[in-house]
C-alpha cells in the first residue's frame, strides 16, 4: 500500500488562526509518500527519504524508538498499542518519502511532518482496518507537536485545493481566478514550534491591538480574497511582527517584499516566517506577464522560486 499527502502553503491567517480567526491555506503538489511493503525477514523496518534519519529496525515486542518511525510510533501510540506484535500483522517494511519538501538538503517549509504523519495514519488506519477522519489527524499531529500549532497544516493536506480553516474545522474556499501566486524559498529554515511559543507569550502579555487588526483583515480576505486586502493584510503582519518581535520578516523575505512591490505584487512570508516559504500575489488582469517579470527579478536575486500548482485532492491511496 502506498499513499500520498500534499504539502501546504498559508495564503493568510498565520497567527490569527491560533486565536479563533479564520485563515486561509492552499494544498500543493508537492508530496509525501508511505510506502507499506512485506519484510524480507522477522523484523520490522522503518526508512525515509528527504528526512535523514538512520535506518530502524525492530522485532516488535514494543513499539519502535527510531526517528524513521517516529509517526508510526505517533499513530499507534494514539490507538493504544504497546508493541507492533499487538498488531497482528506480518512484520513490515515502512518507508517514507518527503524528498519533495526539500531544497538542498533543507527544509522548504510546506508542512512536511504534517503531510508524513497524516499519511502514515492514513495507511495505518487501512492497514489496521479502521476508518480515518480528520479530528484524529488533527489529534495525532498536535499531540505529536506538544501540543503546539493549530493543526490548518495537517486540515490542508486532508482536504486538497484551498481551504478555510477555523477552530480545527475546514470548509473549501473559492479561489478567484485572476488572483494568481509565485511561492518563494527564502534559502532558509524556520523552526515553527519557536515562533509559536514566542507568539504565545507576547499574546499574553502585550497589546494585542496589531492582532485584531489581522484576525479582522483574514476574515475579510475569507469572504472575498483581493489584492487590496492582501496588501493591507501585509502591513498589518509587518505590525504584529514590530509589536510582538517575532521575526516574520526576515531580512531575506523583506528583500522579497521590496522585489514584488516594485513589480506591483504584494509579496508576505507564509506561516510562522522567519525562513522557509513566502508567497507573492499578482492581479492577472492588470498585466499578464507579472508574475514571470517576479520570477525573474527573484532568480536572479538568489532565491528559488519553485514551480509547485495547487493540489487538487487531499490525502490518498496513490494512483
Amino acid at each position: 500500500m502506498r499513499v500520498t499527502a500534499p504539502g501546504k502553503v498559508v495564503l493568510f491567517g498565520e497567527y490569527a488562526v491560533l486565536t479563533g480567526a479564520p485563515a486561509a491555506v492552499m494544498a500543493v503538489d508537492a508530496y509525501a509518500s508511505v510506502n507499506l511493503a512485506a519484510s524480507h525477514n522477522d523484523q520490522w523496518h522503518f526508512s525515509s527519504d528527504g528526512f535523514v534519519s538512520t535506518p530502524h529496525s525492530s522485532n516488535g515486542s514494543d513499539l519502535p524508538t527510531g526517528a524513521s518511525a517516529g509517526f508510526t510510533t505517533a499513530v499507534l501510540n494514539h490507538w493504544g498499542y504497546a508493541s507492533l506484535k499487538e498488531l497482528g500483522q506480518a512484520p513490515l517494511q515502512i518507508h517514507t518519502d518527503t524528498t519533495a519538501f526539500y531544497q538542498q538538503q533543507q527544509k522548504l517549509g510546506l508542512g512536511s511532518s504534517a503531510a508524513a504523519c497524516t499519511a502514515t495514519y492514513f495507511v495505518l488506519a487501512q492497514l489496521l482496518e479502521r476508518k480515518p477522519n480528520l479530528t484524529e489527524a488533527l489529534k495525532i499531529h498536535r499531540n505529536w507537536q506538544g501540543g503546539k500549532g493549530s493543526g490548518l497544516d495537517v486540515a490542508s493536506c486532508w482536504s486538497g485545493g484551498v481551504i478555510r480553516f477555523q477552530n480545527a474545522a475546514a470548509k473549501e474556499l473559492p479561489w478567484p481566478d485572476d488572483l494568481r501566486w509565485q511561492i518563494v524559498w527564502s534559502g532558509a529554515s524556520a523552526i515553527t514550534t519557536d515562533h509559536i511559543a514566542h507568539f504565545d507569550q507576547w499574546h499574553n502579555q502585550g497589546d494585542i491591538e496589531p492582532l485584531k487588526r489581522l484576525s479582522a483583515l483574514s476574515s475579510d480576505l475569507c469572504n472575498a480574497p483581493d489584492l487590496t486586502l492582501l496588501r493591507a493584510y501585509q502591513q498589518a503582519l509587518m505590525d504584529l511582527d514590530n509589536s510582538a518581535n517575532l521575526k516574520i520578516f526576515s531580512a531575506e523575505h523583506q528583500e522579497l517584499v521590496k522585489i514584488a512591490d516594485s513589480k506591483g505584487l504584494v509579496y508576505k512570508p507564509c506561516g510562522a516566517g522567519g525562513g522557509d516559504i513566502g508567497i507573492a500575489f499578482a492581479d492577472h488582469t492588470q498585466r499578464p506577464s507579472v508574475l514571470e517579470d517576479f520570477r525573474a527579478a527573484a532568480t536572479a536575486a538568489g532565491f528559488y522560486c519553485p514551480t509547485l500548482e495547487m493540489a487538487q485532492h487531499g490525502v490518498r491511496f496513490a494512483q
